[in-house]
Order: structure tokens, then C-alpha cells, then sequence
């Protein structure tokens, strides 16, 4: 059976020709037999026999027929399961490819490519968006601190004003209760106004820190990590090895790092209950690498997680080329690694 498929192959015939042959070959050779029994005068104890045969030469005729259907047919049904996979949400299964002068290895060619073009513009669409989210973190973090920090400076301004006009108005103008209520509330509303200008300042450098902008990728590393250390009294220990090394880099890495950093930072802090982390930063001769440790409580990777951190700072690694994984244990704390390639100089 393998020879004759093989044979089949040789003449590079289509799927359907190779189908349609086959079964032909198939009746011609039971014709033919049913022929020779019908042109020979059986006899008794013969006939048994020849009927036996018959039979016999019909189930070996549909067996092979099975056979060389499921061969041809084979490329198919794997094609059909790589689609099932894509469908289930693995975007990275591709077709085993197949002879290009079939139908099969032409379909499956041009699937691979329709899977890798879609992939590629889910990538450029991703990236123009995770672009346009930081141009409108940065945007609102300006404004932040220089339009609403501008306002309440002005108002603190004016607290100070009135509350110094009315201590230097005569006693015989109002009462000394009155002045003392009319104190008392410029210094509230000068209170207030100094704590929502530092929540400002503080939102406007959590939305966009500007040192990321200003000083790089280190210099925002060392403000984040005394961030986590002042707003979740959770200590931090920095370690960036060959630091006399780091140059600034293309602003998609800086940036790409920072949020990876950022959104492992604040998982630790908020759901590890872990006594301590570590952040470092390693460069070598071919790529970037970022770590995040801790000894909270860690987690079960296999368990689905419905929250959009972990798939945000996978997707910020792929996009630039890297990878991000993720080792945790229950009880053992996570580690976060993230791994992109250097930048082209």
C-alpha cells in the first residue's frame, strides 16, 4: 500500500485526481476478477472458495482505500487541530508545512502567513497604542503639575494674604472670637490646600514620573523604589550591576522597564504580604535583564488570573523582541524576569 501511495506521489497528482484514481483502480481490478469467476464454470466446491475470494478481494479493496484516503486526507486533519489551537488562543501554533506543489502545503503556507501578517499587526497596533497611553500619561501628568500644582500654589498664596490681613485688622473691627474662627479657617483651607497640592505632585509622578524623562532609566528605578519604600512601607533593595556602563536608552526600552518594574512593585505590595523585595538590573553583551524577588506568598502560575498586569508587561517585553517569565510557588515567593534584546546602535 505504502509503494502505490508512493507512486502516487511521484506523479504529483491533486488531492481530488489522487481520490478519484484510486477508487478507480480499485473497481476496475474487482470488475476484472468478477469477470474471470463469471466466464469459468464453477463448480460445487469450488464456488464457496471463489465467493471467499471475492469477499476477500473486497475488503482488501476498502481496506486500502481506507488506508490511502487517511494518508491523503492525514495533512488535513492536522491543519484542522493547529486551527482548533489558534481558535483556543494559541496565536503561536503554525502549520507543519507540507510539499508546496500540493493543495495541502499550499494551504497550510498561506495560513502560516495569514497567522504571521496578523500577528505582526496586532503587534504594530499594540505598540501605537501602549505609545499613545504613555503620550497621554505624559500629557496629563504636565498638566497635572503645572496647570492644578500652579492653582493651589496660587491659593496657598492667597491663604497666606488673608490670613495676615485679618490679623493685622484693628481689635475695635470685629470681635475676638470672630477673629480667631476667621483664623483658624485660612489655616484649615491653607492645610488643605497644601495636602491636595502634594496628592497632585505625587499622582502627576506615578502617572509619568519626570526623571524617567529627564535623567533615564536608573534615575527612575532609584525613585520608584524609594516610592514603594515611603507609600507601602515595603523595603526595597536595589542592585544594578555594571552601572558605570548604563547609557540612556531608546525611550521604548526605558519605558518598557519602568512599567514592568512599576506593575511587579505594586503586585508585591499589594497581594504578596511579603517582608522584602529585591529589583536589579543586569546588562550583558547581548541583552537587557530586570528582576523582581520577593518572599511573599507567591501564587499558583496554573491558576487563571483575572487581572491585566501580567499580560501588560508580557506584552510590553514582546513588542520590543523579549520575553518575560514568571516563577512562583505558593508559599515561596514570585520572581519576575523580563529579558529584552540590546537596542541597534
Amino acid at each position: 500500500m505504502r509503494i502505490i501511495w508512493e507512486w502516487l506521489r511521484r506523479w504529483q497528482l491533486s488531492l481530488f485526481e489522487k481520490v478519484i484514481l484510486t477508487n478507480s483502480l480499485l473497481l476496475l481490478a474487482e470488475a476484472v476478477m468478477a469477470l474471470w469467476v463469471t466466464s469459468h464454470a464453477l463448480e460445487a466446491h469450488h464456488f464457496l472458495i471463489d465467493t471467499a475470494f471475492l469477499v476477500a478481494a473486497t475488503l482488501l479493496s476498502i481496506a486500502i482505500n481506507a488506508f490511502l484516503l487517511r494518508a491523503s486526507f492525514r495533512p488535513l486533519f492536522r491543519l484542522l487541530e493547529v486551527i482548533r489551537q489558534v481558535s483556543a488562543g494559541k496565536t503561536e501554533a503554525r502549520a507543519e508545512s507540507a510539499p508546496a506543489d500540493s493543495e495541502v502545503g499550499q494551504l497550510a503556507a498561506a495560513f502560516n502567513t495569514m497567522l504571521d501578517r496578523l500577528e505582526e499587526l496586532r503587534r504594530q497596533q499594540s505598540a501605537l497604542i501602549l505609545q499613545a497611553r504613555e503620550e497621554e500619561l505624559r500629557r496629563v501628568s504636565r498638566e497635572l503639575h503645572d496647570e492644578s500644582s500652579q492653582n493651589l500654589t496660587a491659593v496657598l498664596v492667597y491663604c497666606e494674604i488673608l490670613l495676615r490681613t485679618v490679623a493685622g485688622l484693628p481689635e475695635e473691627s470685629m470681635t475676638s472670637e470672630t477673629r480667631q474662627q476667621l483664623i483658624a479657617s485660612c489655616q484649615q483651607l491653607s492645610e488643605l490646600a497644601q495636602q491636595t497640592l502634594d496628592a497632585v505632585r505625587q499622582l502627576s509622578q506615578r502617572l509619568r514620573p519626570p526623571v524617567l524623562d529627564d535623567l533615564g532609566l536608573v534615575a527612575a528605578l532609584r525613585w520608584l523604589v524609594e516610592d514603594c519604600r515611603r507609600r507601602f512601607c515595603l523595603p526595597v533593595e536595589l542592585t544594578i550591576e555594571e552601572q558605570a556602563l548604563w547609557q540612556r536608552l531608546p525611550s521604548p526600552y526605558e519605558t518598557t522597564l519602568f512599567r514592568i518594574a512599576q506593575e511587579a512593585l505594586t503586585n508585591v505590595a499589594r497581594h504578596a504580604r511579603a517582608n522584602q523585595a529585591q529589583l536589579s538590573l543586569r546588562l550583558t553583551s547581548s541583552a537587557i535583564q530586570l528582576s523582581i524577588r520577593d518572599d511573599g506568598l507567591g501564587y499558583d502560575p496554573g491558576q487563571r488570573s483575572n487581572g491585566l498586569g501580567l499580560v501588560s508587561m508580557r506584552e510590553r517585553a514582546a513588542l520590543l523582541g523579549g520575553k518575560l517569565s514568571i516563577d512562583a510557588c505558593p508559599g515561596q515567593g514570585t520572581h519576575v524576569e523580563a529579558i529584552l534584546p540590546l537596542p541597534a546602535t
